[in-house]
């Protein structure tokens, strides 16, 4: 038989197991069977005990198998809900205004951005091996601006914000192991809390807000709708093992015991025998039970009340009881009480509450059957998933099949840098050189290449089990580095005595008023000026004189600021100062050589003329890596500083004549 329907809910007291037939999106029961684990082999709703697990399954399996005289050989099983994880992260990135945003870029940002949750998921867990289920676009934002769709739309600056889910890797490979060790195969697994909220609270009815409370042995599952969707699940851990221990307390019996008791509280009987393990046994009024449970019972609504109120943030419609734990008497007064509704908003759930699930062949139907009809019932609502294998880049990568799975699923899985997934154009280049404007436009990137079993894919590309994918990363396009000698050409024609300090006849660069060097490298916004010393006035002009406030002589006869320089001239430019002998005589002017405002020095090999500073402080040895071709952002070693034959350091004062060597330990020699 190949057209059943078999789950199995593994939970922390008991294994249930579900043979149905799906009739025109109906579940009609075959058969349930039920056992309880003899010992604690599960706590908290995982598998501790795989051996015992694998058992207590078996037995059902083989209780259903030879009942319906049928094979079972898939099934479907489901996560506990505290297992589930999440991580919430927002990814921005700055993107060239030039170019729209593409669904293929959306989606690979959703790729990284899922990356980055996963990274920092992992980070925080320590040791911990998790599988990412799954996530979900929480929203985007352009330049600051939320926006639904992002897809068409220019920029400068966008955001992605997600929510990732994942699941531990014990959960996982702990459930498979069971399913291996009875010859079964999983054909889907869902998580619990969602099961029982798709069979109790179906899409139609999330407009309302309903909470379900799915109270079993060792947790409660919350699950919570509003406005139209699910908007939130959560956990407790508090549940009806809590119970049990408390009256293993009270009256010195065993779990076992204990749980029978508390199963007998449901019943008419107005006294319950108990023998402790003294081995006294007596009547014990079943009002004084009651009682004795009620504290505990209390702490765990309280609980499930709070953890409801944070999440719904107002006071639900309705509550729905699920789960075995829920028959725990107290529990509707008590939740009632605390969230502030009336008890009659507090259901049990019964046959009544269940609307595509035939239950004519069940006598006895309880709300701890809510969560094995929903796993059941998840495998018609297509809401299952599975695990399958991929390679990607010759790496085995396991997918949980969450939805349909593509290649951007496979990418996160493998590891893959998600970052080379896309490429960015060159950052562009702008700047003047005297006064005209120079633009580069950056070069554009080479896209990723990808390929499943050798055909061109993308990121979108649905892929299936067994599919090879392989990556070809994107190269980012170039950034234009433009030195001034790649767009002005030096000339040297000469040397020229200027105040009797040698100067040669060359180009002078300043970039943003800083004299730099033919091997600067030209930054976005430079404004770039080049004084090449063709005549007086480019000395001038270089040196930021005031022709009113000085004369100029050529081999000792004045010249005026046209006169041309060529190779050997003699060139003196004299400060004119008015000086008063006495009342009687008349202002006479005084020349001063301009030597006087500057300072000479000597750096790597080359005369430097400084002009001295207004208020009078040196310069330091800081101020002559611009003389240099040093670029401390691409360092090529360690930098030597020489100051007049001796080891130097950047705050060292600088004086006339001094000789200053700056360089690369690699290109340096004593």
């Amino acid at each position: 038989m190949n057209d059943y329907i078999f789950s199995l809910d593994i939970g922390t007291r008991s294994v249930v197991g579900v043979v149905c037939d799906n009739e025109e999106n109906t579940l009609k029961i075959r058969s349930i069977k039920s056992i309880l684990h003899k010992q604690r082999s599960m706590v908290d709703g995982q598998i501790e005990n795989i051996k015992e697990v694998s058992r207590v399954i078996g037995t059902v399996k083989g209780e259903l198998e030879e009942e319906l005289g049928i094979e079972l050989e898939r099934v479907s099983i489901a996560a506990a809900g505290r297992a589930l994880k999440t991580e919430r992260i927002m990814l921005e990135k700055n993107i060239d205004i030039r170019s729209p945003l593409t669904a293929e870029f959306i989606s690979a940002m959703e790729t990284e951005a899922l990356k980055l949750a996963q990274d920092i998921f992992i980070k925080n867990s320590e040791k911990d091996l998790f599988y990412c289920v799954g996530y979900s676009v929480l929203g985007y934002k352009l330049d600051g601006k939320t926006m639904s769709n992002i897809e068409g739309h220019r920029g400068n600056m966008v955001s992605v914000e997600i929510i990732a889910a994942f699941l531990p890797h014990t959960v996982i490979e702990g459930l498979y192991s069971c399913m291996d060790n009875n010859g079964l195969e999983v054909c889907n697994l869902t998580l619990e809390p969602i099961a029982a909220m798709d069979l109790i609270i179906p899409p139609e009815l999330r407009l309302l807000n309903l909470v379900l409370v799915d109270i079993g042995a060792g947790t409660s599952d919350i699950a919570i709708s509003k406005a139209g969707s699910v908007v939130g699940y959560d956990m407790a851990t508090i549940a009806g093992d809590e119970i049990t221990e408390c009256i293993m307390k009270n009256y010195l019996v065993d779990f076992k015991a204990a749980e029978e008791i508390k199963f007998m509280l449901n019943e008419v009987d107005e006294y319950i025998s108990v023998t402790n393990v003294l081995g006294i046994t007596q009547d014990i009024s079943k009002d004084e039970i009651l009682e004795s449970i009620k504290t505990a019972v209390y702490d765990l609504c309280a609980d499930l009340a709070e953890k409801i109120s944070k999440m719904n943030k107002e006071t639900p419609a309705a509550v729905f009881l699920a789960g075995g734990g829920s028959k725990t008497p107290f529990i509707r007064e008590f939740l009632s009480e605390l969230l502030n509704i009336p008890n009659s908003r507090i259901a049990l759930t019964d046959k009544k509450s269940l609307r595509n699930v035939d239950l004519n062949s069940l006598s006895n139907f309880g709300p701890e059957l809510i969560t094995p009809l929903g796993i059941a019932y998840s495998v018609i609502l297509n809401r299952n998933y599975d695990f399958f294998s991929v390679k990607v880049n010759n790496k085995k990568v396991r997918l949980y099949g969450i939805k349909q799975m593509k290649v951007m699923d496979a990418i996160l899985m493998s590891g893959f840098d998600t970052k080379k997934l896309i490429g960015f154009s060159g950052k562009s280049l702008r700047f003047t050189v005297d006064g005209k404007e120079h633009y580069y436009a950056g070069e554009f990137s080479t896209p990723c290449q990808i390929y499943v079993n050798s055909v061109s894919a993308n990121i979108e590309s649905e892929i299936q089990p067994g599919d090879t994918i392989e990556i070809i990363p994107a190269k980012d396009g170039a950034t234009h580095v433009i030195k001034i000698s790649d767009i002005v050409e030096e000339s040297n024609s000469g040397i020229v005595y200027f105040n009797g300090v040698p100067t040669e006849l060359c180009s002078n660069f300043f970039v943003n008023d800083t004299e730099v060097d033919k091997d600067y490298v030209i930054g976005n916004s430079d404004v770039l000026k080049i004084i090449q010393l063709k005549n007086i006035s480019d000395l001038y002009k270089l040196y930021n004189l005031d022709e009113k406030e000085y004369k100029s002589y050529i081999n000792g006869i004045e010249a005026d600021l046209e006169y041309k320089l060529y190779d050997g001239l003699k060139v003196d430019i004299l400060k004119i100062e008015p000086v008063i002998a006495n009342k009687a005589e008349k202002e006479v002017p005084k020349e001063e050589l301009i030597l006087d405002s500057f300072i000479s020095v000597t750096v790597n090999g080359k005369k430097i003329q400084l002009p001295k500073r207004d208020n009078g402080s040196p310069y330091i040895f800081a101020d002559m890596l611009t003389f240099t071709n040093i670029d401390p952002s691409n360092p090529k070693g360690n930098i030597v500083l020489i100051h007049n034959g001796n080891e130097a350091s950047y705050l060292n004062p600088i004086a006339e004549d001094d000789n200053i060597v700056i360089k690369w330990d690699s290109e340096y020699t004593k």
